[in-house]
C-alpha cells in the first residue's frame, strides 16, 4: 500500500510530506503538556498537513470550555472521526455547567444511553411544556433487559417521583431481563411490583436458570396473565434441551386455549426447528403444522434439510414446491428442487434448471456447472465509474487522511475515516470509493465498499490476488492448493492482516493463538500473528494438518477450519453415506453451513484467477460423507 501512496509525488513533494509526518507523532506525543503559543505555532506550521485536525482536536479536549471554537471545529467536521470524541465531553461538560439551551443545540441524537439521559435532562430544564413526551423517551430508556448508566439514575429516579413508573412498564423489563437479558435484574424489578405480583418475577428467575421447571405439576398458579409468556419462553428453552418433556407439557396446556394465538404460533415454530436441529423424525409434522405466511428462509432452511437427512427426495420436492415465489426464487432451493427432480428420474424437468443456476457465481451455481459438464462461470463485470465521480470522492478531505494515517500505520484511524467517506458520498459514487480502495492496494476496503454499495460482480475487486506470492510459496511448502488457501484468507479476513476475532482468532486466516503454539510447538508471541507471512505459514500449515486428519477431505477440512475437527466429525452420519451437497445443506450450525460454500465457491474463482486448469467441484459429484464416505 505504501508504493501506491508514494508514486503519484513528485521527489521533493515527498521529502515536506515525511518531514510533515514527523512533526505530527512529535506533536502528538507532547501536546498534552505544551504551552498555548507552541501548540499555535505547530498547528500554523502543519496547517496543510492532512492529519492537522486531530491535532486541533486534542488540544481543545484540553480547552473543553472554549464554547465557540469547539463548535466551529465541530460543523467543519460534524460526522467525522474528528467530530465524536471531542463531541461527547463537551456535550457532558455543558451539562455540568447548566448550559441546557447550548447542549441541546450541539446534540445530534445518539445510541449513547448515558448521553441520551443527560440529554433529558436537559430537555427538562428547557422545555417543560413538552413533559408528557420527555417522560415517554425516559420510559422507553427504562424500559430495556439490562442496567442503564448511572447517569441515568437522576432521570429515571425524577421520573418515578413524578408517578410515571407503571406495573405494566416493570413486568416488560421483567421480560426483557428474563428472556435474554441480564438475569441479574430480576431480583432488583421484584421489589417494584405489587406484592401480589411479585412471583412472577420468581418464576422468571426459575425459568430462566432451569427451563425444565415449567414441566412441574401446578407449577403455574393462573393468577395472571404473563404466566403464559413464561411458559412460552420456557417451553421454547426446553425442547432443545429435552424434547420430549417439552412435547408432553405443551399436550397439558393445548387441550384449552391457554395460549393466544401469536404465542402458540410462536412456540409451534421453535419447536419444528429444534426438533429438524435434532434430526428429529416428529420435525415434519411440526414444520406441516405452520401456516404459509410462517415461512421464511430460516424455517425453509428446516423444512429441507429434514427432508434432505432423510434423502427423502418427494418430501424435499413437496415443500420447495409450496414456498411462495419470492422464496422459491432463491438459488438455494432452485438447485434444491433441480436435485430433487434428478433423482426422481426426471431429468428433462432438472437440466433446464441446473442450465439457469450454471450461469451463476455460487457454490450450487458451480456444483450445477460440473453436473453439466460446463466451465465454470465467473461473470465478471467490472465496475464503471464516472471521471467526475472518481474526482469528487479523490477530493473529499477524508480520502488524504486516510491515506496519512495508512502511511502512518495507523489502521484503525485509517478504517474510520473511509467509513465516514462511505457515508458521506452518495450511493453511486460508492462505487468510486470502492475503486480509489482497489487503486490503493486496500483490498479489505474494496471488498467492504462494494459490499455496502451491493455491487457484486467485479470479480478482479472482491477477490483480488493479494498476497500472491507468500500464499503460493507456503501452500506449495505445506502441500495444500494456493486457491483453497487463498480462499480461506478471503473468506476469514478479507485480507485484513490486523483482523481479530470475537474468540480470540488474529490475522489474515484467523489463527488461533493455541493452533500457532500447536503447529509452531512453541509458545508463539501473538504479536507474530499480525504478521502477513507468519500468519500464512501457520494457516497453510493447518491447513495441512486438517486434510490429513480428514482423510484428504476437502469439504470436511473447510468444515473443521471453521468450526473444529472434532465438532465436524459429530455431523458425519453413522447410519448412512450422504452425496456431499446433501451434507453441506445439513451441516447443523449456519454459519459454518455458509462458510464451506463461500470458501468453496472462493477456492474455484481463485483457481480460475490463478489460471489453475483445476475444477474444484468436479470432484465433488461423487463425494459422500458418512458411513460408506468419507
Amino acid at each position: 500500500m505504501s508504493a501506491s501512496l508514494q508514486a503519484e509525488m513528485p521527489d521533493s513533494s515527498a521529502a515536506q510530506l515525511e518531514q510533515q509526518r514527523r512533526l505530527f507523532i512529535q506533536v502528538e506525543h507532547q501536546i498534552s503538556s505544551a504551552s498555548p503559543s507552541q501548540v499555535e505555532r505547530w498547528l500554523t506550521e502543519l496547517q496543510d498537513y492532512p492529519l492537522q485536525p486531530y491535532l486541533k482536536q486534542r488540544w481543545l479536549q484540553r480547552r473543553i470550555s472554549q464554547h465557540d471554537d469547539i463548535a466551529r471545529f465541530l460543523e467543519q467536521h460534524q460526522g467525522s472521526p474528528l467530530d465524536w470524541p471531542l463531541r461527547r465531553p463537551w456535550l457532558i461538560s455543558l451539562a455540568k455547567g447548566q448550559q441546557a439551551a447550548r447542549f441541546l443545540e450541539h446534540f445530534p441524537g445518539s445510541n449513547d444511553p448515558e448521553l441520551n439521559c443527560i440529554a433529558i435532562q436537559q430537555q427538562l430544564k428547557v422545555r417543560p411544556a413538552t413533559i408528557a413526551e420527555i417522560w415517554q423517551q425516559t420510559e422507553s430508556l427504562w424500559t430495556v433487559g439490562k442496567s442503564q448508566p448511572k447517569a441515568c439514575d437522576p432521570l429515571f429516579n425524577q421520573w418515578r417521583s413524578a408517578g410515571q413508573l407503571t406495573t405494566e412498564a416493570v413486568l416488560r423489563r421483567l421480560q426483557l431481563s428474563a428472556e435474554g437479558g441480564d438475569a441479574s435484574l430480576i431480583r432488583y424489578l421484584k421489589t417494584l411490583l405489587p406484592a401480589q405480583q411479585q412471583y412472577l418475577a420468581d418464576l422468571w428467575l426459575q425459568v430462566r436458570q432451569n427451563p425444565a421447571a415449567i414441566a412441574k405439576p401446578r407449577f403455574l398458579p393462573g393468577k395472571h396473565v404473563i404466566e403464559r409468556d413464561i411458559l412460552a419462553y420456557g417451553l421454547k428453552r426446553l425442547v432443545w434441551r429435552a424434547p420430549d418433556q417439552a412435547l408432553q407439557t405443551w399436550q397439558r396446556y393445548t387441550s384449552d386455549p391457554y395460549f393466544t394465538a401469536a404465542q402458540r404460533l410462536d412456540v409451534q415454530r421453535q419447536f419444528a426447528i429444534a426438533l429438524a436441529h435434532k434430526g428429529d423424525e416428529r420435525a415434519s409434522a411440526w414444520m406441516d403444522k405452520l401456516p404459509p405466511e410462517q415461512l421464511d428462509n430460516t424455517l425453509a432452511q428446516w423444512q429441507v434439510g429434514h427432508a434432505l437427512r432423510e434423502l427423502n427426495w418427494p418430501r424435499v420436492q413437496q415443500v420447495i414446491e409450496r414456498f411462495p415465489a419470492e422464496l422459491a426464487a432463491d438459488i438455494n432451493w432452485r438447485y434444491w428442487l433441480a436435485r430433487a427432480l434428478e433423482e426422481q428420474g426426471q431429468q428433462a424437468a432438472a437440466e433446464p434448471i441446473f442450465r439457469e443456476l450454471a450461469k451463476r457465481r455460487h457454490f450450487y451455481g458451480f456444483m450445477a456447472a460440473a453436473k453439466l459438464g460446463l466451465p465454470p462461470s465467473l461473470a465478471h463485470n467490472p465496475v464503471t465509474v464516472s471521471a467526475e465521480d472518481l474526482t469528487l470522492v479523490q477530493q473529499h478531505p477524508a480520502v488524504a487522511r486516510a491515506k496519512e494515517w495508512l502511511a502512518l500505520g495507523r489502521m484503525t484511524e485509517a478504517r474510520r475515516e473511509w467509513n465516514f467517506l462511505q457515508r458521506a458520498v452518495t450511493e453511486p459514487q460508492k462505487l468510486a470509493v470502492a475503486k480509489l480502495a482497489g487503486q490503493l492496494e486496500w483490498h479489505e476496503r474494496a471488498i467492504f465498499t462494494l459490499a455496502d454499495a451491493g455491487y457484486w460482480d467485479d470479480v478482479e475487486l472482491r477477490f483480488p490476488l493479494a498476497f500472491k506470492d507468500e500464499i503460493q510459496r507456503f501452500a506449495k511448502s505445506a502441500r495444500v492448493d494456493s486457491g483453497w488457501a487463498m480462499a480461506i484468507a478471503r473468506r476469514e479476513s478479507s485480507f485484513m492482516p490486523d483482523a481479530n476475532s470475537p474468540v480470540g482468532a488474529r490475522g489474515l486466516m484467523q489463527i488461533m493463538p493455541d493452533t500457532a503454539n500447536y503447529i509452531a510447538k512453541k509458545k508463539v508471541p501473538l504479536s507474530q500473528l499480525y504478521n502477513p507471512v507468519t500468519n500464512i505459514d501457520f494457516g497453510t500449515d493447518y491447513l495441512n494438518y486438517l486434510m490429513r486428519r480428514n482423510d484428504g477431505n476437502l469439504i470436511m477440512a473447510t468444515a473443521a477450519y471453521n468450526a473444529g475437527y472434532s465438532r465436524v466429525r459429530q455431523w458425519i452420519p453413522r447410519d448412512r453415506a450422504l452425496p456431499v451437497d446433501v451434507w453441506v445443506e445439513t451441516i447443523p450450525y449456519r454459519e459454518t453451513r455458509e462458510y464451506v460454500k463461500a470458501v468453496m465457491a472462493y477456492y474455484q474463482i481463485y483457481n480460475i484467477r490463478l489460471n489453475e486448469p483445476k475444477d474444484v467441484f468436479q470432484p465433488l459429484l461423487a463425494m459422500q460423507i458418512g458411513r460408506a464416505g468419507k
